[in-house]
């Protein structure tokens, strides 16, 4: 225990700059998808397995799966990458969210650094525009994944609730995890109350090209569930259809 003390403080703050790049390096393949931004991708991805390796012995043994997949990432196709990628950080993430480490000296930092990642970059509070349709603003957020869509909002505030979406809708949620991949081929938008530019909810969306909003901070109060909505994700706006 002494050695742990002594010596995570150290790869922590190593860590830090590491996912940084990681996340930029994904979310530039994201935008531009040629090889050289595939290379330097893998490259950040394979940078990290050191420290994942560090932290894998505390993880349950059922979820080590995704960090002992990415030893071998040259076997993995790009999406397979992103996604496994994520979900490695996420048990990561939830493992100390959970406080199973709250014994450690690291613990909180390592929580502050993991959730870096779901915050905005900076303010992006939008105002109501102008419009000759009949609708009515609702809320605004940060644009992760371009494009427009309408549909049914369905609001989920947890994955227990994801049998309820269904083809066509516009997922809500305060934020999403891994196990929304299995309705991602369902839905047509993706709004979320929490996160930013590299979040979990931004890179689904771009992998399954939704439009998707993140950080409205009260998405799922500001919208209510069936309701008709707009989404436009270039200016980050959440407006309400009336029938």
């Amino acid at each position: 225990m002494n050695t742990i003390r002594n010596f995570y403080p150290d790869e922590i703050e190593a860590l830090k700059v590491i996912l940084r790049t990681v996340y930029k390096r994904i979310h530039l393949y994201q935008e531009q998808r040629n090889e050289h931004n595939e290379i330097q991708m893998r490259e950040a991805i394979e940078s990290t397995m050191p420290y994942l390796l560090l932290f894998k012995e505390h993880i349950p043994r059922y979820k080590r799966k995704y960090i002992e997949l990415l030893e071998n990432q040259a076997q993995l196709k790009t999406y397979d990458l992103i996604i496994c990628f994520d979900r490695a950080i996420y048990e990561l993430h939830a493992r100390v969210k959970g406080g199973e480490f709250a014994d450690l000296p690291w613990s909180k930092e390592l929580r502050d650094l993991l959730n870096e990642r779901q915050e905005p970059d900076q303010a992006h509070g939008m105002r109501k525009s102008t419009s000759a349709e009949a609708v009515s603003f609702l809320t605004s957020g940060l644009g992760v994944s371009k494009g427009t869509v309408e549909g049914t909002a369905c609001i989920v505030n947890n994955r227990d609730n994801l049998h309820r979406v269904k083809k066509g809708d516009i997922l809500v949620t305060p934020m999403s995890d891994p196990e929304f991949v299995s309705v991602a081929h369902l839905i047509s938008g993706l709004i979320t109350d929490r996160g930013g530019m590299v979040c979990h909810a931004a890179i689904l969306a771009r992998e399954f090209n939704l439009p998707c909003i993140v950080g409205c901070k009260n998405a799922t109060v500001a919208i209510k569930d069936s309701d008709r909505i707009q989404m436009d994700a270039i200016a980050g706006i959440v407006v309400k259809v009336h029938k």
